[in-house]
């Protein structure tokens, strides 16, 4: 198709965003994905100008929505890597959230963190110590939190979030100190704690278990199964299974699932879906 033909289209399918019909506005919507980058660019333009208002808001909808497929090609391709990085997989996820996060900024931040933790625990040989030295890093010098007053805030699960504000979730605290271990080339592994997700150190054929969310506090294996009791769960081994890292990235989506639902925000819960559905077939 001609160039300048493409363009009248384009135009003539802006102006049905605005047809009282919601069945023609949404053949127009669905044909303007399709387009490709002209039409993105066009939208862009209605997007920011002063536009009769639901055209404008139709622009932003489809913006929004192209953006998330994008999102959502991103993980894909991540997820075809044979070896699937979760922290970059938890950057990309903030981009649900925040577009324009700083990925170099924050991924310098973690490397920050790890740098000043090897200090405090560089002299140290016996492990369950190391353990403890790290978690009063994170949690009583940096002052890394649960956020047990507010919960079921999204900032909580967007590690961004969790760096800027230094409070988070079992997991996504879990997550953090997942990141600044690695780099410092320590055994620990995510377990998916029923209810309570928890990190896993293993060192001399033997483990402990560390609470990201409750100051870093060491538990012992009979500590993690009188915390299932109390949460009234039956213990079980496969409650400490060490999870992968894709399974870390599921719950932490099925978590953001259970919150945009309270809000309908259905664009962001469809592609979280689409991302989850991607995840389980590999």
């Amino acid at each position: 198709m001609p160039e300048n033909a493409k363009t009248r289209e384009i135009k003539a399918l802006i102006t049905l965003l605005g047809d009282e019909d919601f069945c023609v506005r949404d053949i127009a919507r669905e044909r303007l994905l399709s387009v490709g980058q002209q039409a993105v660019t066009a939208l862009e333009r209605i997007a920011a100008s002063d536009a009769e208002g639901r055209i404008r808001i139709e622009a932003k909808s489809i913006l929004e929505k192209h953006r998330l497929d994008q999102l959502a090609q991103e993980f894909h391709r991540l997820n075809e890597t044979t070896d699937f990085d979760l922290e970059r997989a938890a950057f990309i996820l903030a981009r649900m959230e925040y577009p324009e996060v700083d990925e170099k900024k924050y991924t310098h931040q973690v490397d920050d963190l790890a740098m000043k933790a090897m200090k405090r625990i560089s002299d140290e040989r016996e492990e369950k110590r190391r353990v403890e030295l790290l978690g009063k890093f994170l949690f009583e010098e940096e002052g890394f939190l649960g956020n047990a007053d507010g919960y079921y805030d999204p900032q909580n699960s967007y590690i961004n979030r969790v760096l800027d504000r230094h409070l988070g979730i079992p997991i996504s605290l879990s997550a953090l100190y997942l990141f600044v271990a690695k780099r410092l080339q320590l055994p620990v592994q995510g377990v998916a704690f029923p209810g309570h997700f928890l990190v896993k150190y293993d060192f001399d054929s033997d483990f402990i278990f560390i609470d990201a969310f409750n100051g870093g506090q060491v538990l012992t294996l009979s500590e993690c199964a009188e915390f299932l009791k109390r949460m009234g769960y039956p213990f079980a081994d496969v409650s400490l299974v060490p999870a992968k890292p894709k399974d870390i990235l599921a719950r932490m989506m099925r978590n953001l699932v259970l919150i945009y639902s309270q809000n309908n925000q259905t664009h962001k819960i469809d592609t979280l879906e689409q991302i989850f559905s991607d995840l389980v077939k590999k």
